[in-house]
């Protein structure tokens, strides 16, 4: 920090740079209001402002009352606005300030150092630097500050003398002046002694007079001072004779110099009149910070004159909302001596706040001290507001993204995802920060090689692909996901994003796998009944040559012995026998009209046409129980229903179908057939105790007869359920709707049915 002096006020001291910390020893009120009125005064006049913390013998009322008998102007300040004594907490969190534009607080020590009833050397400390910013802010020079410590105690005066230590050190680089006031009735030798120890000067009053009394180093460097001072005498002398011989060509020099900054004064000017006509705001500031010039811009800009903005007093157009931490960074832009750049709104002429960007660099002389700060300001309140709408922009678009039903995303130009819409989040239970640390973990693992070889492979060529995975969701369920990518390029072409969306076609999937299955079965299904056809005419072929060809060949042979014979020449024996072979050829006969019968019927029983549904399911009912050895049981609440042909065609080989699977497959000793009307429908039910059809024989596709009944049922639009009932076995029930003929499409014929 430069070495500028301050007057103190008191007469024994003098002036005193930045950072002094001295102290005084008082035996009465009269010697403390002797010291800190002119002390106090003086920092007033100087434009600082001022903290005094009292504490017996000198109480708040008793310090306002002495300052305003000894300050005749205090009035006057206080008109003008520059002077205000009021108390306070000295903490902004808790301060309740009765005049926010005075210059003098008057604390009592109760809030200052045993605020809370405890001492804490941090927090006070914290205090004079909140202090001191606040200060500057409001454009004053610096900080002064008087603490009276008659209120210590033996139990916190170690900590207090530390506190002491410590403040002095601090206080070396601020703009702080601080005097600390001991009562000399209550401080020993030993505590004297260690108070002028922390302090760089102490004032006592001795014989009527107030003296200063030296610490150690301090007289050390008078007597330094003096040796100095003898040998500096010996050298001016001798220098005085070779000043009169420079003394002419100074004169010279002068005159030149004089011409120089004539020259000089011309070029500023210029460059003055320069800097007022640039459509910019420039200003410059000294090496403490202080600014010292602003152009004609910047005071149209903000309505204020030059006087206005000097020093510290800029702050008055900054908003009060920037102006600590603008201060903040201004001082630490200055402890490191680097360029400065901050924000900040300001106050127009107009009283509207807008927003500048700031600007300030060093100008640093040959050897490296700054010497100056140039700084720019530019209006940036379009920008902001133009930024305020984008984003306000950008957040609606995100909202509609992430409401729309598909999970988005997008990536940088290197692959890296930057974005993931809310219903992505959501669906994978993954913040974007958890996804970008492992992007391929919600991918299937089967998917990974297969997703990872073409996504390098279209980033290669820069361009958009589709491609189908599995992602797991937040329940750790995988589904199936067409992924589609598109690239986004600059005018130039160059790619700058990429933009995909996720679209759930896992139902689409499964219908497409159910479909597959289906038309498997389907296949399956037409080659069974192609080979239960040719399985059908085989049997129907061997049963006509075995059995009816056996009759007929066996009645041919017959017939050709009685022709052969001569019937005339036939005794009594042989009419027996000849009776005998009629008798049989007409029980063979009698045996092949019932095989032609039972033929006819297995392909369609005649009984179906003629007595209808009802009495051909009790009759084939019969005919299997006698085959199979199966009990079997009929119940029917109707007697005669309205179906249509191919209804009764349809229901009568289901009925058979199911007859057959009981037969081969369920182990079953009793089948029951109920057949009722129900809600305008004709209802079959068949069911066995056997051990029950499992889901896997339901769904295969080797169940054949299963699909061939199920088709049957719905081309006549009806429907069959299958299904295992609890106590063992199997249950099959039909459902068609009774209709009459000609209610039912015309593409459901018979030939369909048999």
């Amino acid at each position: 920090m430069a070495e500028e002096l301050r007057k103190t006020g008191i007469s024994v001291v003098g002036n005193v740079p930045w950072g002094t910390h001295l102290c005084h020893f008082y035996e009465t009120q009269e010697d403390l209001l002797d010291i800190l009125i002119p002390y106090f005064k003086t920092g007033l006049e100087s434009n600082e402002f001022c903290v005094w913390v009292v504490s017996d013998p000198l109480g708040e009322e008793e310090a306002r009352n002495a300052f305003r008998q000894a300050v005749p102007e205090a009035d006057r300040y206080l008109a003008a606005g520059h002077i205000e004594i009021y108390a306070h907490t000295v903490f902004p969190s808790s301060r309740q300030q009765t005049s926010p534009t005075g210059q003098i607080e008057i604390v009592p020590h109760t809030e200052w150092y045993l605020k809370g009833g405890t001492f804490i050397a941090e927090r006070v400390t914290d205090g004079w630097n909140e202090k001191l910013a606040e200060a500057l802010a409001k454009g004053y020079v610096g900080l002064r500050a008087n603490g009276n410590v008659a209120w210590l105690t033996e139990e916190n005066r170690k900590d207090f003398f530390q506190y002491e230590k410590t403040l002095d050190e601090k206080l070396s680089d601020q703009r702080m002046i601080v005097l600390c006031s001991y009562p000399l009735s209550t401080s020993s030798a030993a505590e004297i002694f260690d108070v002028v120890n922390t302090h760089q000067l102490a004032i006592l009053r001795r014989r009527g007079h107030w003296e200063v009394l030296e610490t150690p180093e301090l007289m050390q460097a008078k007597q330094e001072i003096k040796r100095l001072n003898e040998e500096l005498e010996q050298r001016v002398i001798e220098r005085t004779r070779e000043l009169a011989a420079a003394n002419e060509e100074l004169r010279k020099e002068i005159a030149e110099r004089k011409g120089a900054e004539e020259a000089l004064r011309r070029s500023e000017d210029r460059i003055r009149l320069i800097i007022d006509t640039v459509p910019a705001l420039i200003h410059t500031g000294l090496p403490d910070g202080s600014l010292d010039f602003f152009n004609q811009r910047w005071l149209e800009y903000v309505g204020l004159s030059l006087d206005d903005l000097l020093g510290w007093k800029w702050t008055a157009a900054i908003h009060p909302d920037d102006v600590v931490a603008m201060v903040n960074g201004w001082r630490a832009a200055l402890a490191r001596g680097e360029p400065f750049e901050h924000e900040s709104r300001v106050r127009r002429a107009d009283g509207e706040y807008r927003w500048m960007f700031h600007r300030d660099v060093p100008l640093r002389d040959e050897r490296g001290p700054i010497v100056k700060w140039y700084a720019s300001s530019i209006d940036i309140e379009d920008r902001k507001r133009a930024e305020e709408a984008l984003r306000q922009s950008e957040d609606r678009i995100r909202l509609i993204i992430d409401t729309i039903p598909v999970m988005a995303w997008s990536l940088r130009p290197d692959g890296v995802v930057d974005f993931l819409n809310q219903r992505w989040m959501d669906y994978a239970g993954l913040s974007l920060e958890q996804y970008v640390k492992d992007p391929t973990g919600p991918i299937h693992p089967d998917d990974i090689p297969r997703v990872i070889e073409k996504w390098h492979a279209q980033m290669a060529i820069g361009e958009g692909y589709d491609d189908e995975m599995r992602l797991r969701r937040a329940d750790g369920t995988y589904r199936w996901f067409l992924v589609r990518t598109d690239p986004l390029r600059d005018e130039q072409g160059k790619l700058v994003r990429w933009y995909g969306v996720s679209t759930d076609i896992e139902d689409r999937k499964r219908a497409e796998e159910k479909l597959t299955a289906t038309t498997e079965q389907l296949r399956a299904l037409s080659a069974r009944l192609q080979m239960a056809k040719e399985e059908e005419s085989t049997r129907i072929a061997r049963e006509l040559h075995d059995e009816l060809g056996s009759a007929l060949t066996s009645l041919k042979w017959n017939l050709e012995l009685l022709e052969k014979d001569d019937l005339r020449s036939v005794d009594g024996v042989g009419h027996s026998r000849k009776r005998e072979q009629i008798k049989d050829m007409a029980a063979l006969i009698d045996s092949t009209i019932n095989s032609v019968r039972r033929i006819s019927a297995e392909l369609r029983p005649s009984m179906l046409d003629d007595l209808g549904l009802v009495a051909a399911v009790q009759s084939y009912l019969l005919q299997f129980q006698e085959r199979a050895g199966i009990v079997t049981r009929f119940e029917s609440s109707v007697d005669e229903v309205e179906l249509t042909p191919p209804q009764s065609t349809a229901l009568f080989r289901i009925f058979q179908e199911a007859l057959t699977n009981v037969l081969r497959h369920s182990q079953a000793t009793k089948v029951n057939i109920r057949i009722s009307r129900q809600n305008g429908q004709f209802v079959l039910t068949i069911s066995d105790n056997g051990r029950g059809i499992t889901k896997s024989e339901k769904s295969s596709v080797l169940s054949l007869g299963l699909l061939g009944m199920q088709e049957r049922a719905r081309l006549v639009g009806g429907e069959i359920d299958i299904a295992t009932r609890e106590e063992g076995g199997t249950v099959i029930t039909v459902r068609v709707p009774i209709a009459r003929d000609g209610d039912l499409s015309s593409a459901v014929t018979k030939e369909h049915m048999s």
